[in-house]
């Protein structure tokens, strides 16, 4: 359970963040594994925006992470910031998305000479876009250079126009889910602060991952969210969290108790229609072949726009009716749409 606020912004909050955080965290101490974070050096979109307060808030965190009695955590994107955080005595790291979209950031980072490299454990955050190779590359370069105690954070994706405007991030657990496939025995934790980008989703992330085999949380909380510097909209008080763990505590255990023969049946009810499903996009994209041919001895364009907005129009409002997000049966479409031009060329 990686915790705290989206950035420090001066001592007075991050004692009292930390003040406030410490009760709740006892309560589950037997169950989770705290550390809290902060970001220090703030990655924005914008130069305008507020950039992190750098080196100067190293002891702000540390003091605050002893008052807990957990470790402290924080974002590094240079080299520098690496070697300044370690030699402050944290041994957390994790490595934003737009670093881990940068191999060659990851590259320098791996190769900073560090005194201790198995004190320290790295939690590597998904590459912005969706792609699990550049989110396995990252972490095949800090193993490669030496390091064991490697994690991973879930943090959704930016999908542009083709995003829900549900969250923040889109989530895509296939990719997440894809990712634990290939790594079986590395943990993998959500951002569900960073995917429901609003604090009143944040709970119900969490409860998704964690029903998704998720192996930990990471949540910014912050004691006056309103006052945040950055990430206002996103970061739970206290309180919140207190509330959020009580209600995904409950999950494992019920998800237990479900399990068995009725889940079994249900699996093989889901791998039969998956097989119909294939089935029936072979005999689609045979089709299409048909059609491409057709088009070919009549001279007709393969690419007919009109026609595909009108399909697209009929499987959204379809999505609609029957509580299918809209922009994920375009996704969908637009796939389908584009296998089936290639088939007819």
């Amino acid at each position: 359970m990686i915790v705290g606020p989206c950035a420090a912004e001066n001592p007075t909050q991050m004692e009292t963040v930390a003040g406030e955080l410490k009760p709740v965290l006892q309560v589950v101490a037997a169950s989770v594994e705290p550390v809290f974070r902060a970001g220090l050096w703030k990655p924005r979109s914008m130069p305008s925006s507020f950039q992190g307060v750098g080196a100067e808030g190293l002891p702000w965190l540390t003091r605050a992470a002893a008052t807990i009695g957990c470790p402290a955590a924080t974002e590094v994107a240079q080299p520098e910031h690496l070697t300044a955080a370690y030699e402050a005595g944290i041994r957390h790291f994790w490595i934003g998305a737009r670093t881990t979209s940068n191999p060659f950031m990851v590259e320098a980072l791996a190769a900073v000479p560090l005194a201790d490299k198995q004190s320290v454990t790295w939690y590597i955050k998904n590459p912005t876009s969706p792609d699990v190779e550049l989110w396995c590359g990252a972490v095949e370069r800090l193993r490669g250079a030496g390091y064991s105690r490697l994690r991973a954070i879930h943090r959704g994706f930016a999908l542009g126009e083709h995003t829900t405007s549900a969250y923040r991030n889109a989530p895509v657990w296939s990719v997440a889910i894809e990712f634990k496939r290939r790594n079986p025995s590395l943990p993998l934790l959500t951002d569900a602060s960073h995917i429901a980008g609003h604090a009143e989703r944040v709970a119900e992330v969490a409860e998704q991952a964690i029903r998704m085999g998720m192996d930990g949380l990471m949540i910014e909380v912050h004691h006056n969210p309103a006052e945040a510097l950055s990430d206002a909209g996103q970061q739970l008080t206290p309180r919140a969290l207190h509330e959020l763990l009580q209600r995904v505590a409950q999950i494992p255990a019920a998800a237990e108790a479900q399990a068995g023969a009725e889940l079994s049946a249900l699996r093989q009810q889901m791998d039969e229609t998956d097989d119909e499903l294939w089935a029936l996009l072979g005999k689609r994209m045979e089709i299409s072949r048909r059609i491409g041919e057709y088009k070919r001895q009549h001279g007709l364009p393969v690419l007919q726009q009109a026609r595909y907005d009108q399909l697209l129009r009929r499987r959204m409002q379809w999505a609609t009716e029957h509580g299918i997000q809209p922009q994920a049966a375009k996704q969908l479409m637009d796939l389908i749409h584009e296998q089936s031009v290639l088939a007819q060329v």
